[in-house]
């Protein structure tokens, strides 16, 4: 189990990272482009055969590895953005409410029966996901009417995430090759990040740099031991577990060191978001 603590601890620790850069006026997309960097280069030192050394595209995985450094830096992106115009508690909210998501497509892919808890979890999940991101209408005329919209992509994006990964995990990824699915993902979100400098012609802010490599290095291990966990345990144990954990921290972090407001609404949607994923795992 310690790798999921550490799991926990260091996926709390990077989503924070935001509000800091905030604070301190960094560039989040250069920060996050030069996070993948770091998290390659991480891999690349604790890998025994460097993945940059070996034709890692010639893996039965490196596609669903490739579509997902899209999502990955897309996704990441948006987490920023929300933590940084609605919370931190309302990312990690929308982030993690999305444990619903593998399970709906294992209804609609695989034909599984979903149950009337199941049902009542997907639904109380989505109505959470809402209720989180209600701010008050000052608020929301200060960020726009569309913000609201933010909070979903984390949602649908992060499910599409899970989903993938422990697709990957269960058809592909013996335990040795953990870090080299990790590192080729962050590889290909590196790329992606590339291409967007380079398209919008951006100069890369020193202080970018410095922040990226200290995102970064989280970043890499957070997924790196969530991963490990998932070789040691079910996944309907560990999701929960994991989840809810993420939520419950990240609310806390936000209203102590953030200092972060929560209405009545916001309140009643983070007791309805530990219940969903309560409801989901023990169906």
């Amino acid at each position: 189990m310690i790798f999921l603590l550490l799991s926990i601890f260091l996926s709390v620790l990077t989503v924070s990272f935001f509000k800091l850069f905030e604070t301190y006026g960094v560039n989040t997309f250069q920060a996050i482009f030069i996070n993948y960097i770091t998290c390659i280069l991480v891999g690349n030192l604790l890998s025994t055969d460097a993945i940059i050394l070996h034709s890692f595209w010639l893996e039965p995985w490196f596609i669903y590895a490739f579509l997902l450094g899209f999502v990955f830096i897309s996704v990441f992106y948006a987490i920023g953005l929300t933590s940084q115009k609605m919370g931190v508690s309302v990312s990690m909210v929308a982030a993690k409410l999305s444990v619903v998501i593998p399970v709906a497509m294992a209804f609609f892919l695989h034909g599984e029966v979903l149950g009337v808890f199941k049902i009542v979890g997907i639904i109380l999940s989505l109505v959470a996901v809402f209720l989180i991101s209600k701010k008050e209408t000052t608020q929301q005329a200060t960020n726009g009417k569309w913000i609201w919209l933010l909070p979903v992509f984390v949602f649908m994006g992060s499910g599409l995430i899970d989903a993938t990964l422990k697709y990957m995990q269960q058809q592909f990824i013996p335990p040795a090759n953990a870090g080299d699915m990790v590192s080729t993902i962050f590889l290909v979100a590196f790329v992606v990040g590339l291409v967007v400098i380079i398209v919008k012609k951006e100069s890369i802010q020193l202080k970018s740099v410095g922040w990226g490599i200290a995102l970064g290095v989280p970043n890499y291990f957070c997924m790196y031991f969530l991963v490990k966990t998932l070789e040691q345990f079910e996944a309907s144990f560990i999701f929960p577990i994991n989840n809810i954990a993420i939520v419950v921290c990240s609310t806390l972090i936000s209203l102590v060191f953030f200092k972060e407001k929560m209405n009545a609404v916001n309140w009643s949607g983070f007791v309805l978001a530990i219940l969903s994923i309560l409801i989901i795992s023990l169906a």
